[in-house]
């Protein structure tokens, strides 16, 4: 079923399908979607410095919480995988936050659930399982442990490789 059909009328005629960043509205609170065949995996709400999480790539990285749960998806989700991207314009903070709350509601969304490609158990597997988890940004996070040394170099050449990141930090 698509976000459409599971939204109510009021939100259906708002969704926007931006193609680009550029086409997010600056200055403007919203809810942004990311669907990966037709689930949400992002759902956020925010202005558009947020917002652009959801046209992270392999060339493009945005620091955000949410951050490695998309590139995870766009690496690992397979060749046949399909991404929505999804915008509702607010009229304040307050509302989008009703509306994200609506969406996760009817839709989902903010999974922590890692695509099957890359569930292997190991160092590997649970360093990007801890990292999905993270408070903060995920792959900071991975930076982080592999400068204070709790990555090896098996596991940070393994976990840099599956990331297509070219971060060389050596640990302390």
């Amino acid at each position: 079923m698509r976000i459409e059909e599971k939204l109510d009328s009021a939100i259906q005629d708002r969704l926007e399908f931006p193609k680009s960043v550029g086409e997010i509205p600056a200055d403007v609170y919203l809810v942004y979607i990311l669907m990966f065949n037709q689930n949400p995996i992002v759902v956020g709400h925010g202005k558009k410095n947020r917002a652009k999480i959801i046209f992270d790539s392999k060339e493009t990285i945005t620091s955000h919480i949410k951050a490695l749960v998309t590139r995870l998806h766009i690496i690992f989700g397979g060749k046949d995988a399909v991404f929505e991207r999804c915008i509702i314009r607010c009229k304040s903070k307050e509302e989008s936050k009703q509306i994200e709350a609506q969406v996760h509601d009817k839709c989902g969304g903010n999974t922590l659930v890692l695509p099957a490609a890359i569930k292997t158990r190991g160092p590997t597997w649970m360093a990007l399982q801890m990292a999905v988890c993270s408070s903060f940004d995920g792959i900071a996070d991975l930076k982080k442990w592999r400068r204070a040394k709790i990555l090896d170099d098996e596991t940070w050449r393994q976990i840099s490789k599956k990331l297509m990141i070219k971060y060389h930090g050596k640990a302390r």
